[in-house]
């Protein structure tokens, strides 16, 4: 019996793990912007559980956001500022985990003297490598994004999209972590929703699966995850699903609806740290108030028997919380817990028995006494 209750503690020992190491690696924390009118609103969410946190104000209207991993930073494309659409074209925005944004520059195209900057609006971004892949007008352009390069924020190359016509909208993709190609997910012109496949190199598209389960809206944040799904938002109903890649879909969470959306991620080191192992119980703090993290937990366990003698000053890492257990006003170090002999130089501290010099007053006492006695009981017997 006894090997048996130890085989079914493994087998649950076991399954916890796992559940925790799934939960853990499907985690995907991403940058959202939401456009309504005007400029953008930038949110940080989790998925699977899709929940948001909103962040400080770009001062941008964004699109197109890919992430560097490499970088730890979001590219994005900006179509307006807080005076206006730009005059010359859109501007890249290098966006921080935390919101913080910074003004790169246009994208250009074209050779020394003869710049012009072909993008404005480009519905579509995603980043590998040190490629920035952007769609614009039915067609796919690849975008230095190495900042120690000579062509940095350049066109390197402009390839047009094939079989985008049964599409009604590209409004976002993402690159796989394992084939290296956009996939995104998009309403056709049947009012079908599909799964599509965008080839980097040739530019054409190609059916995936049919997902029946997604109403025929736009799609403007496409995000892979580490698990391969793929986490998207729908612009108009402010829907957001998760959806495999057989076309099956699960609805997490429902926003305000908005006019376009892009995300980007999963963001390196944003997840959430994974929950401990449920057999293993977390260190108790003797003091409410102190977090958790910073108490550490206790080498040995407190001694029932006092010592022969107190140390002089408590380790310093034990983390012992005022008052102190001792009874004496002002001590001059608190004693760690289950030490409580009393101090070696402490004449006033009352003690529970008697001193040797008293004992010695009752012995003569008594001895005196019995003398007396004595010689009394002779002087009656005479």
């Amino acid at each position: 019996m006894r090997w048996c209750a130890a085989a079914v503690a493994l087998v649950l020992l076991a399954s916890a793990t796992l559940v925790v190491t799934a939960a853990a690696s499907s985690a995907c924390s991403v940058l959202q912007a939401r456009n309504r009118g005007g400029l953008s609103t930038l949110h940080r969410v989790d998925f699977p559980g899709a929940t948001g946190t909103k962040l400080a104000a770009p001062g941008y209207r964004l699109n197109a956001l890919g992430y560097s991993e490499s970088q730890g930073l979001v590219y994005a494309m900006a179509s307006r500022g807080p005076s206006g659409p730009f005059p010359d074209g859109g501007r890249a925005v290098a966006i921080a985990a935390d919101g913080q944004t910074r003004e790169l520059g246009p994208v250009r195209a074209g050779r020394e003297g003869a710049w012009w900057h072909p993008l404005r609006a480009p519905s579509a971004g995603a980043v590998s490598g040190n490629r920035w892949y952007l769609v614009e007008n039915g067609y796919l352009y690849a975008v230095d994004v190495d900042p120690g390069s000579r062509t940095f924020l350049d066109v390197l190359s402009m390839t047009g999209i094939e079989g985008v016509g049964r599409l009604s909208s590209f409004d976002d993709f993402d690159v796989d972590p394992v084939d290296g190609q956009l996939y995104s997910v998009t309403a056709t012109r049947t009012g079908a929703v599909a799964l599509v496949r965008l080839d980097r190199g040739s530019g054409q598209v190609s059916k995936v699966a049919d997902v029946p389960g997604l109403p025929p809206l736009s799609y403007g944040s496409v995000v892979i995850g580490s698990d391969r799904a793929l986490y998207v938002t729908a612009n108009e109903s402010g829907g957001m699903y998760r959806v495999d890649r057989d076309g099956s879909v699960r609805e997490l969470a429902v926003v305000l609806p908005m006019t376009s959306s892009d995300a980007a991620g999963c963001l390196a080191g944003e997840s959430p740290p994974a929950p401990p192992p449920p057999t293993t119980p977390p260190p108790t703090s003797t003091s409410p108030t102190a977090p958790p993290s910073t108490i550490p937990p206790p080498t040995t366990p407190p001694s029932a028997t006092p010592p022969p003698e107190p140390p002089s000053e408590p380790p310093s890492r034990t983390p012992v919380p005022e008052p102190s257990p001792m009874p004496e006003p002002t001590p001059s170090s608190p004693l760690p817990p289950g030490n409580f002999a009393a101090p070696a130089e402490e004449p006033d501290v009352e003690t529970s028995g008697h001193s040797t010099e008293e004992k010695r007053r009752w012995v003569l006492a008594v001895l005196v006494l019995l003398i007396g006695g004595s010689a009394a009981a002779r002087r009656l017997s005479r």
